[in-house]
């Protein structure tokens, strides 16, 4: 099963498809789960793998989505000892977990998020600096432009000859930088304005953004997209040659990621289902974990009221404990 995990998630990141990783790190007896169980939660809240008992899926699947949402991994930590009032560091999520068996479980949530597509239209000088840094970084880079070639590009992710192929690809995951330097400045910013780009930069001179500016708000772009179109300038010295106009442009760049522009939440057009609506959720009146309403197999009802349980122990001792105060 552990090979059948990793074998997809490989196949989930070849195809640029966002998943949570949750992995046992210790358990405590009686507890099913087992160091080293892997699971996968995708976005729909859909689980493939084994981590433990049914008690802690709800948990961990709701942590897993939190984790796609925000992607910021996590070590949540189930134990029947935990004390709510008790502070932990950043990163470790105490939760309750008592249930019949009385185990504890450590299981590490790691978001796997597809990278940002950092798209330079162009072939200029600081287009081809640009894209070496954008590999260097964590982007998945594409250069668009017709002379666009592994000579010039040797960095880049995928080559795309022209802004008619460019237009259908780009998605709220991208970002594009418009380094044309005058070439074609306004057909690419015009394309990248009309697509779901969650951000779009030009390269130019402040009198030649400007004019482009200018062309764009005669050509009816809305004054809220036209808004969106910005003149990078990460750093406050001068920017002259190509390599250092990128490394600015870059700097600017890596602080938009870093406020997760495009990150979240994730979106349809990126070729990756949504994050799930959040899911209706119960606390177990008995052993206080949580119960996915719409999969939960133990439910009582007392006076007009559902309850929900995590497993069929705890339903028996809410019974019999109503039973119990009915007969006194």
């Amino acid at each position: 099963m552990r090979n059948d995990v990793l074998d997809q998630m490989q196949r989930l990141r070849t195809e640029r498809r966002p998943f949570a990783l949750a992995t046992v790190v210790a358990a405590g007896p009686p507890t099913s789960g087992t160091p080293g169980a892997r699971a996968l939660v995708l976005p729909d809240g859909q689980v493939e793998g084994w981590i433990g008992g049914h008690c802690a899926q709800p948990t961990v699947v709701r942590q897993a989505l939190e984790a796609l949402a925000d992607g910021v991994p996590r070590l949540i930590i189930l134990s029947p000892d935990d004390d709510p009032h008790t502070s932990s560091p950043p990163g470790v999520v105490r939760l309750p977990m008592r249930c019949a068996g009385q185990g504890e479980l450590h299981i590490f949530v790691e978001p796997f998020l597809p990278a940002i597509e950092l798209v330079i239209a162009g072939s200029s000088p600081v287009a081809q600096a640009l894209a070496g840094l954008g590999a260097l970084l964590g982007f998945e880079v594409w250069a668009c432009d017709p002379d666009a070639d592994r000579a010039r590009f040797a960095e880049a992710d995928r080559l795309v000859p022209s802004l008619d192929a460019l237009k259908p690809l780009l998605t709220t995951r991208s970002y594009v930088i418009v380094a044309t330097i005058g070439i074609y400045d306004e057909e690419a910013a015009h394309l990248a304005l009309e697509s779901p780009a969650s951000y779009v930069g030009l390269v130019a001179s402040q009198k030649r953004f400007a004019e482009v500016e200018r062309y764009l708000r005669e050509r009816g772009v809305a004054e809220t997209r036209l808004a969106q179109l910005k003149r990078p300038i990460g750093t406050k010295s001068r920017a002259v040659l190509p390599a250092e106009i990128a490394f600015s442009v870059m700097a600017e760049l890596l602080d938009i990621r870093r406020q997760r522009v495009g990150l979240t939440p994730l979106a349809p057009d990126a070729g990756s289902p949504a994050l799930s609506a959040p899911r209706a959720e119960a606390t177990d009146p008995i052993c206080g974990m949580t119960v996915d309403i719409a999969t939960a197999r133990h439910t009582s009802e007392r006076d007009g009221q559902r309850y929900y349980f995590c497993c069929a122990g705890c339903q028996r001792q809410f019974e019999a404990a109503v039973a119990e105060q009915a007969g006194g």
